[in-house]
C-alpha cells in the first residue's frame, strides 16, 4: 500500500538523520527540525457537506469504529478533529482558553445541536485521539457540522476549517438532488481546498442503474455549476462500517470504500507525503555537502603554509563584510513585505467583513422588528443588545480563524521567498570560500520547509464587550412607534460601534503577531549565515591548530578526518537511494 511504503522511507530519513547528527560539525538544532518537520507532517481531511448527507458516518467507516455520534435529526454542531495517538482520548477547547477531557460518553454533550444548542457552551472544537492506522502517518480528519440546516451557526462553524484542509471530502446523497445550498457552498469550498473529493453517499439505497443515473445527474450540475470536470466517487458509510466491524469483506466491497481510500491515499502521498520526504532528503543532503566543504577547508588547512593561509583568512573576513551588507538589505525588504502584508491583505479583508458584518446584521434587526411588538421598551433594549453582542462575538469567532490561517499562509509565502535569498547568499558565501582555498564543493538546491505555524499562531481569548446601549429613560417613556424607531437607531450605532472595538482589538492582536514573527523569522535567518561563516573560520582555525601541535598530530586529525568523510558517503548514498525511491 502507498501509506506502508510512505511509512517504511520515513523511517529510513529518521535513521538518515539520527547519523548526521552524530557528525560533529554538523549543528543538531537542524537536524531536531528536520526530524520534526518528518515526523509531525499533518495531512488535514476535512469532511464538508449539506446537514445529512453522513459526513460522520464517513468518518466512523473509515477508522472502522463508531467513534462519532450519529442520529436522524441535523446533529453535529462543532468542528471534531481525530488525529492518531497511543489511547482513545477527548478534549474540548473552549473559546476562553479552558481545556477539559472528557468520558467517551459525555461526548454528545458537547458535539451535538441537542447536547449542546447554538454551541451555549462556547466550546471551539473538540479533539479525538485514537490509536487508528489510518491516522498514524498524520492524518487528520475533521467532521464539520452541516451546512443548509435551520442551524445558521453550524453553516459559519464548517467555513472556519475551509482554509485549514489539504483535501475536502465533500459529502453527496443519493436520496436527495444537489441543492442550491450544497452549490452555494461548492463556490466557497473551491476556493480554499487544494483538491475536492465528491462522494455519493447512500449508494446501499439504490440499484446499479439507479446509482448510475444519480451520480450522472449530480456530476452534470456540479460540472456546470464549477466549470470544471469532476469525477464522483459511489459510497456506502453505513456498509462499509458494518464490513469494517464484523470483519466482512464481501460488504466492505459493495461499500465502495476501499477503491476510494486508495486513490485517497495515493493522492496524499504525492501530493504532501513525497514532496515533503523528498525536501527533507534534499536539505540533508546539502546540510552534508555544507559539512563537507568544512571538512575539505580543515584538510587544506592542514597542509597549507601558515602565510599563505593567513592571506587567504584575511581575503575572507572582507567577504564577510560585504555579506554584513547583504544582511542590511534583508532587514528593509523584510520589514516592507509585512507592511505590506498588513495594508494589502489584513486592512482590505477587515473593511470588508465590517461591512459586510454591519449590513447582515442590520438587516436582522429590521426583520425581526416586528416580532417584537409586544415588548417593552426596555425587553427590546435588553432584546437587541443580547442580539447585538451574540451576532459580533459568533461573526468575529468565525472570521478570526480564517483570517489568522490566511495570515499565517500569506506570511509564510512570504518568508519562503526570502529563505531563497538567504539560500543563494549562504551557498554565494560557501563557493566563494570552496573557490578560495582550492577545495571541492558541490551546491545542493532544496525547498525551504520553514513553517510559520509555531511562531505565528496562537488561540484568540474572547473578550467580553462592555459597552452598553445609550438609551436615555425619556426614550423609554415615549410611545412605542416612536421609542421603537429611536431604539432601532442607537441599536445600530451600538452595533457599529461594537464591531469597531472587536476589530480594534483583533487587528492590533494581527498586527502585534506579525510583527513578533518577522523578529523571530530575521533571527533565525541571520543565525543561518552567522552559522555559516562561523563554520568556515572554525573548519580553518581547527587546522591551524592542529598544524600548530606539530606533524603527529597533523597525520592524527587526517585520519579523523578520512573516517568522517567516510561515514558522510555513506549516508549520502542511502540519502540518493530514498530520493530515488521516492
Amino acid at each position: 500500500m502507498v501509506l506502508d511504503k510512505y511509512s517504511h522511507l520515513k523511517d529510513e530519513l529518521i535513521k538518515c538523520i539520527d547519523s548526521i547528527s552524530t557528525i560533529e560539525s554538523i549543528p543538531s538544532g537542524i537536524c531536531d527540525e528536520l526530524r520534526e518537520k518528518i515526523e509531525n507532517n499533518v495531512f488535514n481531511l476535512v469532511v464538508l457537506g449539506q446537514f445529512k448527507r453522513g459526513k460522520t458516518s464517513l468518518i466512523n467507516a473509515l477508522l472502522g469504529a463508531e467513534i462519532l455520534p450519529t442520529a436522524i435529526v441535523p446533529l453535529t454542531s462543532i468542528a471534531t478533529i481525530l488525529k492518531y495517538g497511543g489511547t482513545f482520548n477527548i478534549k474540548v477547547y473552549f473559546n476562553d482558553g479552558r481545556v477539559i477531557e472528557i468520558e467517551p460518553a459525555s461526548l454528545i454533550q458537547y458535539v451535538t445541536e441537542k447536547g449542546n444548542p447554538k454551541n451555549e457552551k462556547d466550546v471551539q472544537e473538540v479533539v479525538i485521539t485514537y490509536p487508528s492506522p489510518y491516522l498514524k502517518d498524520g492524518v487528520r480528519l475533521i467532521d464539520t457540522p452541516g451546512v443548509g440546516s435551520v442551524y445558521e451557526h453550524n453553516t459559519d462553524i464548517a467555513y472556519q476549517y475551509l482554509p485549514k484542509s489539504d483535501a475536502a471530502l465533500f459529502l453527496l446523497s443519493v436520496d436527495q438532488p444537489v441543492s442550491k445550498a450544497e452549490l452555494d457552498f461548492l463556490k466557497d469550498v473551491k476556493e480554499y481546498s487544494h483538491r475536492i473529493f465528491f462522494l455519493q453517499n447512500k449508494a446501499d439505497y439504490v440499484g446499479p442503474e439507479d446509482l448510475n443515473e444519480s451520480i450522472a445527474f449530480s456530476m452534470k450540475i456540479i460540472e456546470e455549476c464549477t466549470a470544471s470536470e469532476v469525477k464522483i466517487f459511489p459510497l456506502s458509510a453505513k456498509l462499509a462500517l458494518e464490513g469494517k466491524l464484523s470483519g466482512m469483506k464481501d460488504l466492505l466491497e459493495k461499500s465502495f470504500l476501499p477503491e476510494f481510500e486508495n486513490i485517497l491515499n495515493t493522492f496524499l502521498m504525492q501530493e504532501k507525503g513525497d514532496v515533503l520526504l523528498l525536501s527533507v532528503t534534499n536539505n540533508l543532503l546539502r546540510l552534508l555537502s555544507q559539512a563537507r566543504l568544512g571538512l575539505e577547508l580543515e584538510m587544506k588547512s592542514l597542509v597549507t603554509p601558515l602565510e599563505e593561509l593567513k592571506e587567504k583568512i584575511k581575503i575572507f573576513e572582507n567577504k564577510k563584510k560585504e555579506v554584513q551588507i547583504e544582511k542590511d538589505d534583508f532587514s528593509l525588504l523584510l520589514d516592507g513585505e509585512i507592511k505590506k502584508i498588513t495594508n494589502n491583505v489584513l486592512e482590505e479583508d477587515s473593511k470588508i467583513f465590517r461591512q459586510e458584518l454591519f449590513h447582515k446584521v442590520s438587516e436582522g434587526f429590521e426583520r425581526s422588528y416586528g416580532e417584537c411588538s409586544g415588548m417593552s421598551m426596555k425587553e427590546l433594549r435588553d432584546y437587541l443588545e443580547e442580539q447585538v453582542i451574540t451576532e459580533v462575538r459568533q461573526a468575529f469567532t468565525n472570521w478570526r480563524s480564517i483570517e489568522d490561517e490566511k495570515l499565517a499562509k500569506t506570511f509564510e509565502a512570504a518568508c519562503k521567498r526570502f529563505i531563497t535569498r538567504i539560500d543563494d547568499t549562504v551557498d554565494s558565501l560557501l563557493k566563494f570560500s570552496a573557490e578560495l582555498f582550492a577545495v571541492p564543493f558541490d551546491i545542493v538546491k532544496a525547498e525551504a520547509i520553514w513553517s510559520t505555524k509555531s511562531s505565528f499562531y496562537y488561540r484568540f481569548k474572547e473578550q467580553p464587550v462592555g459597552i452598553e446601549i445609550v438609551a436615555s429613560s425619556m426614550t423609554l417613556l415615549l410611545p412605542k412607534f416612536i421609542g421603537k424607531k429611536i431604539m432601532l437607531k442607537k441599536t445600530k450605532e451600538y452595533l457599529q460601534r461594537v464591531v469597531d472595538l472587536h476589530y480594534a482589538k483583533a487587528g492590533c492582536e494581527f498586527e502585534e503577531r506579525l510583527d513578533r514573527s518577522k523578529l523571530t523569522f530575521r533571527w533565525e535567518m541571520f543565525q543561518r549565515i552567522e552559522a555559516t561563516m562561523e563554520g568556515i573560520s572554525k573548519a580553518i582555525e581547527k587546522g591551524m591548530n592542529q598544524k600548530s601541535k606539530g606533524e603527529q598530530a597533523v597525520e592524527e586529525q587526517k585520519a579523523v578526518l578520512i573516517e568522517t568523510e567516510k561515514k558522510m558517503n555513506e549516508v549520502k548514498n542511502k540519502l540518493i537511494q530514498i530520493r530515488q525511491s521516492v
